[in-house]
């Protein structure tokens, strides 16, 4: 597509990226899509470019190599894929190619993992939240530590787990779409198995979709604010992005016009404290 460009990043420091340009360039917020483990970048950006092209937005797809970020999903992993993201967005806004300020972020599989867990660090810097089918979630639970909670392992990551409970409300402060394959029940070598994990969220992702989304509701009630969480599944669909867009539209799930989403966050936060890098190993 000639409205799709590659930008070269720095090893290690900022992904290289795929760029889909609308034809006519405006202020919208792009939308940073993320890719999945096997990392198929400029395919998901060739399926998503004509939705791009439709409604105005500039969509910028990173990727996380698998030398500097193999475990990219955690968001605050060792590499920091957070950071990396960050420093990214830094950079297209300087060149021009994107407005200052938040964006909307979708992800599908391991990038949904990314997606939800990055929005709950960096509340303030993020509008919609899309995810799609990732194997295992971060939930509302403070008696769990980080990833798959938001307490702290031990004494040393106390502050981890204030910082993240702290965040719990600016990250319900946004429209979050949660989506998942009908026939994405398999329980294939790349989804996290384990008699905790699995009581815990559920045994398959469609299970664990569902599981939370509804955890996060009853949280947001538990605070007294309005949720703003939706979920569905995409009929006749697995684990596959290119089946989720070409058989359930996706791609308009993804990528909304800027004007139909209106449930900004209002809350700020501040930087992120460096012992969640130490304890999300």
């Amino acid at each position: 597509m000639e409205n799709t460009v590659f930008r070269r990043g720095i090893p290690g420091l900022i992904p290289d990226a795929w760029i889909v340009n609308p034809d006519n360039i405006n202020d919208a917020p792009p939308v940073v899509v993320v890719h999945g483990i096997q990392r198929q970048v400029r395919a998901m950006a060739d399926l998503l470019s004509r939705r791009a092209a439709e409604t105005d937005r500039t969509v910028i797809l990173p990727h996380f190599d698998t030398t500097h970020w193999p475990r990219y999903q955690r968001a605050a992993c060792p590499n920091r894929a957070d950071i990396a993201l960050l420093s990214l967005m830094r950079h297209l806004t300087r060149e021009g190619r994107v407005a200052k300020g938040r964006f909307d972020l979708s992800g599908f599989s391991g990038g949904a993992q990314f997606a939800h867990r990055f929005a709950w660090i960096y509340p303030d810097s993020v509008g919609r939240l899309s995810l799609t089918a990732p194997g295992w979630w971060t939930f509302p639970d403070a008696q769990i530590a980080w990833p798959y909670g938001i307490g702290s392992a031990d004494a040393k990551h106390r502050l981890q787990g204030l910082w993240l409970q702290a965040n719990l409300k600016p990250f319900l402060a946004r429209d979050i779409d949660v989506r998942v394959g009908s026939e994405d029940t398999l329980r294939d070598p790349n989804l996290r198995k384990g008699a905790d994990i699995d009581v815990r969220q559920g045994l398959t992702r469609v299970d664990r979709a569902r599981n939370w989304a509804q955890a996060m509701r009853d949280a947001a009630h538990a605070i007294n604010i309005p949720p703003h969480i939706t979920f569905d599944t995409l009929p006749g669909c697995g684990h596959s992005f290119s089946e989720c867009v070409v058989q359930a539209q996706l791609d308009r799930v993804f990528i909304v016009p800027a004007k139909a989403h209106s449930n900004a966050p209002k809350c700020q936060t501040s930087d992120l404290p460096h012992t969640l890098e130490r304890s999300a190993a």
